[in-house]
């Protein structure tokens, strides 16, 4: 997980999980009286929750906590085949929840604004 520095992208931390990037449209019913069948208009689509979780250490979870200020950050998740999504939104963060022989994790949830896949060279052109 990257975000948008000063000057370019810079890493943020190393996630565990991906959501999806996308989420499917919904419809309206927009059937008229004398229609045999019913008919449907598409509705917007929607920006899935962005949930993304990381092992927690005091060290992470700190800098995370640094970008949930209530102002909109860009965010870049880049994927092993160079491919990757940006994500323009506002971020929050929290412990998940653990018990004794298991991972301190947290999670990093951004309310999206804006979501776009990218391929892998405009992945690399980003990170320039």
């Amino acid at each position: 997980m990257y975000v948008k520095g000063a000057e370019r992208y810079e890493k943020l931390i190393s996630i565990k999980s991906v959501p999806a990037s996308g989420a499917e449209g919904g419809t309206i019913e927009v059937t008229e009286l004398d229609s045999p069948i019913k008919q449907y208009i598409s509705d917007r689509v929607d920006t899935p929750a962005q949930d993304f979780t990381y092992n927690r250490t005091a060290e992470k979870y700190e800098k995370v906590l640094t970008y949930c200020d209530g102002a909109e950050h860009e965010f870049l998740v880049k994927l092993s085949d160079g491919t990757g999504t940006y994500i323009k939104g506002t971020a929050q963060t929290w412990k998940n929840e653990f018990s004794a022989g298991s991972a301190q994790e947290a999670t990093l949830h951004i309310v999206a604004t804006q979501i776009v896949d990218k391929t892998a060279s405009e992945v690399t052109t980003l990170m320039v």
